[in-house]
């Protein structure tokens, strides 16, 4: 792979916390030469001679289906664009679980790794779902986003109990 880790750059620049790292992949010193073709990758050197790229596309859930019942295209659009023109479908993710509470995914990871290769940026719900099916490191947030939900879970049930219990008073 021709992309450095954060942690590595940060060692090598002394800097706290690099600028933008969501935007910018670091890029290893001399394999500038894979990019030269790509018009939607820029290569920039901003500190102590570490490049790095900066690219015009982002790997997006798209909104697709019908009222109350969504479904998400994996897609490869322009990092301006909110919505509208997206490059490539690289796959689709359906949020509903079926009758064996089962929530499908289809990626292609091909075609993902081809344009993380030339510094596509993630967006944070294809990068839970890769996370999720071991394709990158696990979102540091999904920890907390998980423990949330039990939380919230545990309160709804107890609340059921408790009306539940007021419920069975009343009718004694």
């Amino acid at each position: 792979m021709v992309r450095l880790s954060v942690l590595n750059c940060v060692r090598k620049t002394g800097l706290q916390t690099p600028f933008r790292v969501a935007r910018f992949r670091y890029v290893a010193k001399g394999s500038e030469y894979l990019f030269k073709d790509q018009p939607q990758v820029q290569i920039e050197e901003p500190f102590d001679g570490v490049k790095i790229l900066r690219s015009q596309h982002v790997i997006r859930l798209a909104l697709d289906g019908c009222k109350n019942r969504p479904f998400y295209r994996i897609v490869l659009s322009n990092k301006m664009d909110k919505r509208g023109t997206e490059i490539e479908q690289l796959g689709s993710f359906d949020p509903f679980p079926n009758m064996w509470n089962e929530k499908f995914c289809a990626i292609n990871f091909d075609r993902v790794k081809h344009h993380l290769a030339m510094g596509a940026y993630v967006g944070k719900p294809v990068r839970r779902l890769l996370g999720l099916s071991g394709y990158l490191p696990l979102d540091p947030t999904l920890p907390i986003f998980a423990e949330g939900l039990r939380r919230r879970r545990l309160i709804e049930k107890l609340k059921e109990e408790k009306d539940k219990r007021e419920e069975q008073k009343e009718t004694d």
